[in-house]
């Protein structure tokens, strides 16, 4: 790496679209890291993500009525389809995972959210084959999911960040 390529990623992680960012990367670890030991993500993570979000949204994106819409969007874009499917199938996903993917819809945009639960179905899937390959678990066996929502979510930015 050049020198003028570091200082130009210092500048970018210390301004304010890098500073939400990791917030947003901070608080959704701290989920996904909670959901995985206790099965349980905590309101306290999600209110941090859309406050998050919110300044985002009202800082960067300057809370013109597109803005505002590509919010709403991403809010709705994958927590509703989840929610119907919870009602639907109890167990499927849990509240916090409902609530999660909204707060993250927000911060990310219709778009984005949606391709990181795709990558999240993916991994979750890979490991559930893996559970019941070594015999440790069956197509009923229950996972916390908000670990793999995060790295959905990390995965698509990852990409976004190698695609700019």
């Amino acid at each position: 790496m050049k020198s003028n390529e570091g200082d130009d990623m210092i500048k970018q992680l210390l301004s304010v679209e890098g500073m939400l960012t990791t917030t947003f990367l901070i608080l959704l670890t701290g989920a996904a890291y909670t959901d995985g030991r206790e099965r349980r993500i905590p309101d306290l993570y999600v209110s941090g993500i859309l406050l998050t979000a919110l300044i985002r949204l009202f800082t960067l994106e300057g809370a013109d009525v597109q803005g505002i819409a590509a919010g709403a969007t991403g809010v709705l874009a994958v927590s509703v389809p989840m929610l119907l499917i919870a009602l639907i199938v109890p167990g499927a996903f849990g509240g916090g995972d409902v609530k999660l993917m909204a707060a993250c819809g927000l911060f990310l945009g219709a778009k984005d959210i949606f391709y990181s639960f795709f990558y999240a179905l993916i991994l979750g899937g890979v490991f559930s084959i893996y559970l019941i390959l070594v015999k440790k678990g069956t197509r009923k066996t229950r996972i916390a999911f908000g670990p793999f929502l995060a790295s959905g979510i990390v995965l698509r930015l990852i990409f976004l960040i190698f695609k700019g």
